[in-house]
């Protein structure tokens, strides 16, 4: 039996993130996954850093993910020099071309000083681009896979303990409070617990908590190999989106597919995506697709990510529900919890993303 300051279940992006920033900070953390670290849906994101509708995201969302836009080029080069891994953080820009979306996109981003660009310039002939469409220029991506070794180099550095493949059995808890874990070959003990395993938090929870209402997305991603790259920004429309890679790689996603927890990839969707990619840019017929890959996002009914004490305990942390925004906000909800752990000022209350909060929000609506 170990002892430590923290235990993290969940190893995508988010636990990853709160593992290092806690270490960080001095102190010790255990970090638990079922799979490998990152390899759940983190691994299957696109990575687009920015929100897909932020003009219909609240505001106390927007504010984290405006933090975590900040926070990452300084982030990813910071990881990139302890770790030698390139996250290929790119700012490759990005083109919205549904009409009502770039509509509200423009008003928004008029009304906070945000740069756009109507008259896109530059623009291949091959791409169909809409008259309406409008550019974030500002707008960056990361690749997740590399993003995530990048992340799990810096943990080993920072000697987390890192239990992969793991299958929790047990957390004890006695008298609303919590004091260790149970798996297979062992136990540890710990000061707190933080729940960062996305959709499946709340089964996790079992009977501990069952106000907490995070249920899976099914999103599906087609991946093709160009022998040129013609493109070089990423494209969004509606829930679609181009985006292309630095090694000619262009990933078509995705869908949303309510289906619970059936992570399986299917022809129609695959068919679906690559037709409205077809719309856009005509010559992608002839390339042929190299992979195809799905993931569980973990959605709220506030539509906010739910960071912070889980009500009636005394040491049980959670940090999910970030459905499609886990890449994008993951550094600013790490520090915004981290710093709450530790007494420290944050960049923002931490008030709005409670579990009861929401709960209190949403029956008021």
């Amino acid at each position: 039996m170990s002892k430590t300051d923290y235990i993290i279940i969940g190893g995508g992006i988010i636990g990853m993130m709160t593992a290092r920033e806690l270490a960080l900070q001095g102190a010790i953390v255990s970090i638990f996954d079922r799979k490998n670290l990152g390899m759940e849906t983190s691994w299957a994101a696109g990575g687009i850093l920015s929100s897909m509708r932020p003009w219909a995201e609240p505001e106390s969302s927007m504010l984290l993910s405006e933090q975590g836009k900040k926070l990452y080029p300084s982030y990813v080069e910071l990881l990139k020099q302890e770790t030698d891994v390139d996250s290929e953080y790119i700012g490759s820009g990005l083109i919205i071309i549904d009409k009502d979306h770039s509509a509200k996109t423009k008003a928004w981003a008029s009304n906070r000083n945000i740069d756009f660009v109507e008259n896109i310039e530059n623009i291949p002939s091959e791409i169909n681009l809409p008259k309406h469409s409008i550019l974030l220029p500002t707008i960056a991506q990361v690749r997740p896979p590399k993003l995530l070794n990048a992340l799990r180099n810096s943990l080993e550095a920072l000697s987390v303990s890192i239990y992969e493949n793991t299958k929790i059995t047990d957390l004890g808890i006695k008298n609303n409070q919590f004091q260790s874990v149970e798996f297979d070959g062992g136990k540890v003990v710990a000061d707190s617990v933080i729940i960062t395993a996305g959709a499946w938090s709340k089964s996790l929870l079992g009977n501990i908590n069952t106000d907490i209402n995070i249920k899976p997305i099914r999103g599906q991603v087609v991946c093709l190999k160009l022998k040129e790259q013609i493109l070089h920004n990423m494209i969004l429309d509606g829930a679609y989106y181009l985006i292309p890679r630095r090694d000619g790689h262009l990933l078509i996603g995705s869908t949303m597919e309510d289906v619970g927890f059936v992570n399986e990839t299917t022809k129609v969707a695959r068919q679906e995506l690559l037709n409205w990619a077809y719309s856009i840019y005509p010559a992608l017929s002839n390339a042929k697709p190299v992979s195809h890959w799905s993931g569980l996002r973990p959605s709220t009914k506030a539509n906010i990510p739910i960071i912070g004490q889980l009500p009636s305990f005394k040491n049980i942390y959670i940090n999910t529900g970030h459905f499609r925004k886990g890449i994008l906000q993951a550094p600013s909800s790490a520090q915004l919890l981290a710093d709450t752990l530790s007494g420290r000022d944050s960049f923002m209350g931490i008030e709005s993303f409670s579990a009861e909060c929401q709960n209190q929000t949403l029956k008021i609506a």
